[in-house]
């Protein structure tokens, strides 16, 4: 897969997802918004600290957002698969920006139960190394809430670095006036590469199949 059309090279990812030691990354698709992915988001501990709380969670405004991703060369989408029962627990997804080779993501775990499994961890760990070792990515960052402790421990741990604070950056809550910093934390390709062989174990291995 060529590093140099990030466009094309994440539009064939969509066809044959990622694997984790675990877990597989799935394209998510139209038939992935069922009542079952709307409970996630309409749970206010799984979405404490994202922005979806303050947009519509409807199935018809969830389809639409989905087809609009899916429709994105610039945004992969994945359901979050542990392996043994195939029944999705999660997202993950990636924006790119093709042209200065950085991308952004983020990720969310819907059933409760696979939350502190390390099932997140295994996904990131596959997503960084397509980001960095097939699209050519530079750089990949992402932001957490500053009472975001275990989002902002998560960063630290894959070797991220604390990049700049956002202060009064976002709104707590959609019926709230308070604000709230907003962090960023940046992992660029150098340092990920003399991270990476900490999570070797994490990642998939055809042999041991």
């Amino acid at each position: 897969m060529s590093k140099t059309n990030t466009q094309a090279a994440s539009a064939d990812v969509k066809l044959q997802g990622l694997r984790g030691r675990d877990v597989d990354l799935r394209p998510f698709g139209l038939d992935d918004v069922t009542e079952r992915y709307r409970s996630w988001l309409l749970d206010e501990e799984t979405v404490k600290f994202l922005d979806v709380g303050f947009t519509d969670r409807s199935l018809p405004a969830l389809q639409a957002w989905v087809e609009g991703v899916i429709a994105d060369p610039r945004r992969l989408f994945y359901m979050l698969a542990p392996r043994e029962s195939g029944e999705g627990v999660g997202t993950i997804s990636l924006s790119i920006d093709p042209i200065h080779r950085v991308c952004h993501y983020g990720y969310l775990i819907g059933e409760r139960e696979w939350w502190g499994t390390g099932i997140a961890l295994q996904a990131q760990v596959a997503l960084f190394d397509f980001a960095f070792d097939e699209l050519g990515m530079r750089r990949v960052y992402g932001g957490a809430r500053n009472d975001n402790v275990m989002s902002q421990f998560n960063f630290k741990r894959l070797g991220f670095v604390k990049e700049g604070v956002f202060r009064q950056h976002v709104r707590i809550a959609p019926d709230s006036d308070e604000y709230c910093d907003e962090i960023y934390y940046g992992l660029l390709a150098e340092e990920w590469a003399a991270r990476s062989p900490k999570f070797d174990d994490l990642r998939y291995h055809p042999e041991n199949d």
